[in-house]
């Protein structure tokens, strides 16, 4: 039963190239190298297109993995930035003497507690977001893609995912660290 409805049947010509770039979608696990991946544009229906495809489908899965490595990277800084600036608060509060003889008589400016406004704004938090959406449109794509059920492209998600948890996720410093479950 052909699933692909979607071309035009003009000339001989037409017909002709669309039946050589159309593959079947097949609902099973399989193992061959014509396949329809994600977009219409995107077929792979030679063994060489299909190996391009796979080792960019490889690529794409270790690159997700070095996105969330970025992700978490970024969160650190900013939290040891943050935790910078509280010490050097604490810092001088401390040094800053309460009876007499240093410069000035007036305490200096304490660093006050950002609102929820200015931490939601902040060009930080914005970014991050963003590589979040960014993480969260990656992931589902490799999941679509894993649903062609096709084993070679199966098998390119999840040796880019592996390899990319291998070169990005021994720096987890708390095993606890994880993006499924709070």
């Amino acid at each position: 039963m052909d699933h692909d409805h979607d071309h035009d049947h003009g000339t001989a010509t037409e017909e002709s190239d669309s039946t050589a770039k159309s593959c079947p979608m097949i609902m099973v696990f399989h193992a061959g190298h014509c396949e329809r991946i994600l977009w219409r544009g995107w077929v792979a229906s030679t063994v060489w297109e299909f190996v391009l495809s796979a080792i960019a489908i490889f690529l794409v899965a270790f690159l997700y993995e070095a996105l969330k490595f970025l992700r978490q990277q970024l969160a650190r800084r900013e939290a040891r930035k943050l935790a910078e600036r509280l010490a050097e608060e604490q810092r001088r509060k401390n040094e800053n003497p309460t009876a007499g003889g240093c410069c000035s008589e007036t305490p200096l400016a304490e660093i006050r507690e950002q609102t929820y406004w200015q931490r939601l704004l902040a060009s930080s938090h914005i970014f991050q977001s963003l590589l979040n959406l960014l993480q969260i449109v990656i992931s589902y794509l490799l999941m679509l893609i894993f649903m062609t059920f096709n084993y070679w492209l199966c098998l390119a998600v999840v040796l880019g995912l592996g390899f990319g948890y291998f070169f990005f996720g021994w720096n987890k410093k708390n095993p606890d660290d994880s993006e499924c479950c709070p």
